[in-house]
């Protein structure tokens, strides 16, 4: 018999978690449900919707590199979506070490970032380096990210700071266009 992964009362950041909608899962499970997000209203309207179910979150104002919590408080990170928003390696790689920095020992990372095959990628003009300025896809044009080529790449990032790492990539077409995905669960 597997034992469950999610146990009541394991704490769980969600980095750039928006309005909660990952939250509702592990909260069932009798997880303790944080986040954070860059901009603090969103982070006041997320805790008042949850509140207002009767539901209890902490969401905080913070980022990739500036995770508002200590050493060691999680048993697991999200990072869905977020961690490309850093603009060069130097940043991308204080971010990955942020994120092991507040996960405990046995903790599990799970990362899901923007892949190759994905439209807004194949849309970016290549700057080097991993750097992409966005262009032709929507608000975000003009904003340079740091995208990983592969999965290798992603690999060695995330290897000094973690025992182990699991890789694979998600493709999907949405409005007619492919939305690929680079996934890693990582163990620290």
């Amino acid at each position: 018999k597997q034992k469950p992964v999610c146990k009541k009362g394991q704490r769980l950041l969600d980095v750039g978690c928006g309005f909660g909608q990952n939250f509702k899962p592990f909260l069932e499970k009798g997880m303790q449900c944080f986040g954070v997000e860059v901009d603090p209203s969103i982070c006041d309207i997320t805790n008042k919707i949850f509140e207002q179910e009767g539901l209890v979150v902490d969401v905080r104002h913070g980022h990739n590199r500036d995770l508002p919590f200590k050493d060691e408080y999680f048993d697991y990170v999200l990072s869905v979506n977020a961690i490309h928003y850093e603009s060069d390696e130097k940043l991308m790689r204080e971010a990955i070490a942020e994120h092991a920095r507040v996960l405990k020992k046995g903790g599990k990372l799970f990362l899901m970032t923007v892949g190759p095959e994905h439209t807004i990628y194949k849309r970016a003009k290549c700057l080097g380096d991993h750097r992409y300025e966005i262009t032709d896809f929507d608000f975000r044009n003009g904003s340079i990210y740091f995208y990983f080529d592969n999965l290798k790449y992603l690999e060695l990032y995330l290897q000094p700071h973690f025992n182990t790492i699991e890789l694979g990539n998600v493709t999907e077409n949405l409005m007619q266009m492919p939305l690929d995905f680079l996934v890693a669960v990582a163990t620290k």
